[in-house]
C-alpha cells in the first residue's frame, strides 16, 4: 500500500515527546555552560587562542539555536501543507484536524486489495463514548466536549505512526491496524482505558469508552460494506476496576 499522508496534530497544539524536550534543553544548556565557562577563561586569559576557541564555541552555539528554531519552522510549514492538502480532497475532520470518514474509506480502498493479495488481514477498531448525547443533557456541553477531547488525545498518543486514527464523526474515532490479527489487534487495545477521567471543574468523572473490533475478512469487496460491519459490530466488554472515589458521569 501507498501510506496515505498521516496528518499531524497542529504543532501548536500537539504535545512534545517528553524525552526529546528533555534532551535539546540538556543539550542547550550544555553548549551555554561550555560557551560560559570559555568566555571566563577568555577573560582571566585574553590570548589568541582562547579568543579563537571562544568565537568559535559561540558560532557553534548560534548554529544550534539556528537549527532548532529552522525545524520548527519546517515543522509548522509540514503541517500546513498536509492539512491543507486534506482540506481540499475532503479528508479532514473539522475535530483536531484528524482524517475523517472519506479518508476511512479511501484507505479501505487502497488496502483491501493488497490484504487480499498477500493475504495479510488488518483490523479496523472503533472507539467512542456510546452515551455521548445523555452525557451532554446531564452534564452540559462543555463537559461532553472535554470527554471528546480527551478520548481524541489518548488515542493520538496510543496509535503507532504506522498505524492511524481517524474521526468518524461525534464522538466515534476509527483506527486501522495494517498487517494485523483480532488477537494482535488487543495488544492495543490493553493500552486503550476503559473509561476516561474527565473533569466538570469540580469533580473527576468517569467517562466509558466503547470498543469494537473487526478483522477484514480478505472478501469484502467494498469499503463501505466493511465499515458499515464494523460500526454494527457487538461492542466488547472491557471491565475495568473503578479509581478510588471516582464519579460515574
Amino acid at each position: 500500500m501507498n501510506p496515505a499522508p498521516s496528518v499531524p496534530a497542529s504543532p501548536e497544539q500537539e504535545p512534545e515527546a517528553p524525552q526529546r524536550h528533555l534532551l535539546r534543553m540538556a543539550a542547550l544548556a550544555g553548549w551555554g555552560v561550555v560557551l560560559a565557562v570559555q568566555a571566563v577563561q577568555y577573560l582571566r586569559q585574553p590570548t589568541t587562542a582562547n579568543f579563537i576557541v571562544t568565537v568559535g564555541l559561540a558560532a557553534l552555539f548560534l548554529l544550534f539555536l539556528a537549527h532548532a528554531v529552522f525545524m520548527q519552522v519546517v515543522r509548522k510549514r509540514h503541517w500546513h501543507r498536509v492539512a491543507a492538502r486534506l482540506q481540499g480532497a475532503a479528508y479532514l475532520s473539522e475535530f483536531h484536524n484528524l482524517p475523517n470518514r472519506n479518508y476511512v474509506l479511501a484507505e479501505l480502498r487502497r488496502e483491501m486489495p493488497r490484504a487480499r493479495a498477500l493475504q495479510s488481514p488488518f483490523v479496523l477498531v472503533q472507539l467512542s463514548i456510546e452515551n455521548i448525547n445523555d452525557i451532554r443533557e446531564r452534564r452540559g456541553d462543555d463537559f461532553a466536549n472535554r470527554a471528546v477531547n480527551a478520548l481524541a488525545e489518548v488515542l493520538k498518543r496510543l496509535t503507532r505512526s504506522s498505524d492511524f486514527l481517524a474521526h468518524l464523526g461525534g464522538a466515534k474515532f476509527c483506527v486501522m491496524l495494517v498487517e494485523c490479527t483480532l488477537e494482535q489487534s488487543f495488544i492495543y487495545l490493553k493500552r486503550v482505558p476503559g473509561t476516561i477521567a474527565v473533569s466538570d471543574g469540580h469533580n473527576v468523572l468517569d467517562v466509558p469508552v466503547t470498543a469494537r473490533v473487526l478483522q477484514y475478512d480478505l472478501e469484502a469487496l467494498y469499503a463501505t460494506d466493511v465499515l458499515r460491519d464494523l460500526e454494527e459490530t457487538l461492542p466488547l466488554r472491557r471491565r475495568e476496576p473503578p479509581r478510588p472515589d471516582s464519579l460515574a458521569a
